[in-house]
């Protein structure tokens, strides 16, 4: 098959394929799948070995807290995929034998773990189980309906079962049975580096003599436009309590979310409301925009000075009625998880020496 033998002279040497054999330790392949799912490969790659570093297993992980969690996988954001993850390793963990997981044995198996989908378990499946299941994400889509010059928009319904009679055909063939986690890698990687949105560099395509959309020359046309989802615009009030600390420097105000939050439930950062009732005292700092899911979020910061107080009630708290932790300030960025905080952050320090 011209396609695996173009894989094999040209795949990337990502951390998680050069780690591993041809059938790859399911650990290290369910961490990639899950760290990689909409978050840029280089941004992945340090966050990858500092995650195995610190939960080399999943026993480890599963032993481990959310809080411990966290900081090994800040800046990666769509943070509920990982308390999803921790909950999935206690599940595996507690099915296990000491220091040897039962893995789920197929596709179905690995559906049924927490926050796990149809690619996910797809992916785990053919790469560590040599299971022969195709695997469809944004860059397969743009690849098949190249192929057959399909000219609608890549991500419509009703193309799924499309996509899959044609990839399950593909994968008929002897040479991509035998490998199924290379063949669906390398059908992503041939729409990242070669099957590009623009300009796809089709002379370098090893299924160029296939491809319907080339002999039409109407890669341009196929495939049409992605449907882009409808955005909720959303308008937060993000409190930053601040008070004088017992050793003469500034203290911040951090909160648990808990589990009703609307966004970044479980996270520590700073109170943020959609009401506009804000406590009697606050300075506008000033407002930036940030993205969570489909959400379009405008968050206006606020700041709120206090006395300094040893007592645990005080006028953030009695606002929020939850007690919060106090940091001082010169390490406030390095316990915020999400970016939606570190923004606040960033503009409060840029507006004031703290």
């Amino acid at each position: 098959m011209q396609l695996l033998a173009w894989y094999d002279q040209n795949k990337r040497p990502l951390p998680w394929r050069l780690d591993q054999a041809s059938l790859r330790d399911p650990y290290r392949t369910w961490i990639s799948e899950v760290m990689l799912q909409q978050t840029l490969i280089p941004v992945v790659i340090p966050a990858y070995q500092r995650f195995l570093d610190k939960f080399p297993d999943v026993f480890t992980l599963s032993q481990a807290t959310e809080d411990d969690l966290r900081p090994v996988v800040k800046g990666l954001g769509y943070y509920r995929r990982f308390g999803m993850l921790h909950k999935s390793a206690k599940i595996i963990a507690a099915a296990s034998a000491p220091g040897k997981p039962l893995w789920p044995e197929n596709q179905e198996g690995w559906k049924a773990l927490p926050g796990i989908g149809e690619y996910t378990s797809a992916a785990i499946s053919s790469i560590a189980f040599g299971i022969p299941v195709p695997v469809i994400d944004g860059n397969v889509e743009r690849v098949l309906c190249r192929l057959a010059d399909i000219r609608k928009a890549p991500n419509l319904p009703e193309l799924k079962p499309q996509y899959r009679r044609m990839l399950t055909k593909m994968l008929g063939n002897p040479v991509a049975t035998a490998r199924p986690g290379d063949f669906n890698q390398a059908m992503m990687e041939l729409g990242q580096r070669v099957c590009t949105p623009k300009n796809p560099d089709c002379d370098a395509c090893p299924v160029s003599s296939e491809c319907t959309s080339r002999k039409a020359k109407s890669q341009h046309l196929a495939p049409a436009p992605k449907i882009r989802p409808a955005y909720e615009e959303v308008r937060l009030q993000m409190i930053i309590g601040l008070r004088p600390g017992l050793d003469g420097t500034r203290e911040v105000a951090l909160f648990r979310r808990g589990s009703k939050s609307r966004f970044l439930k479980g996270s520590r950062g700073f109170w943020f409301s959609e009401a506009w009732d804000l406590p009697i005292g606050t300075q506008n700092v000033g407002a930036f925009r940030h993205s969570i899911t489909k959400h379009k979020i405008t968050a206006d910061v606020q700041i709120l000075e206090m006395k300094a107080t040893t007592k645990k009630s005080c006028r953030i708290s009695k606002w929020t009625k939850e007690s919060p932790d106090w940091v001082p300030a010169g390490a406030v960025e390095d316990e915020l998880i999400s970016n939606l905080d570190v923004k606040a952050w960033r503009l409060v320090t840029r507006r004031f020496q703290l």
